[in-house]
């Protein structure tokens, strides 16, 4: 009788230190809400308020979105792109990139792609020998 409080004990203590599909999603909720709260989140959402302020940099955005499909297209069928169509495109990404606010949501865009591709990096760190990957 004196030996089955210890086994007992050694179960408890054991799924103790078992991780619970809860401890995960709890984790990941923080991981989140943490890259949420960082500098670089934070910078991406003020440059993204700002570039909504411009509504010549949005039309310029929508324009150049729409002349790439544009080309994109012609290019999936095999016609001919031409001169003109590639010359607009040209003129809409130099008067995107010359831009400071659009330079500041890039920027700001490429700090915070920046971090997420860390985070996965170091997650497929810790995951390669689960998955079967020899670690990187």
């Amino acid at each position: 009788m004196c030996f089955a409080l210890p086994f007992r004990m050694m179960a408890v203590s054991d799924h103790f230190w078992e991780t619970t599909m809860t401890d995960i999603m709890d984790l990941a909720e923080r991981l989140g809400k943490s890259i949420a709260d960082s500098s670089q989140a934070k910078a991406l959402r003020d440059a993204r308020v700002e570039l909504n302020q411009q509504p010549g940099i949005l039309q310029l955005l929508q324009d150049f979105q729409a002349q790439s499909d544009k080309i994109a297209h012609l290019e999936e069928e095999n016609k001919p792109i031409e001169v003109e169509d590639k010359r607009k495109l040209q003129d809409l990404h130099n008067q995107l990139v010359a831009n400071d606010v659009f330079k500041k949501y890039t920027a700001a865009q490429m700090e915070y792609v920046d971090l997420l591709r860390k985070v996965n990096e170091t997650l497929d760190a810790q995951l390669a020998p689960t998955e079967g990957q020899d670690e990187q």
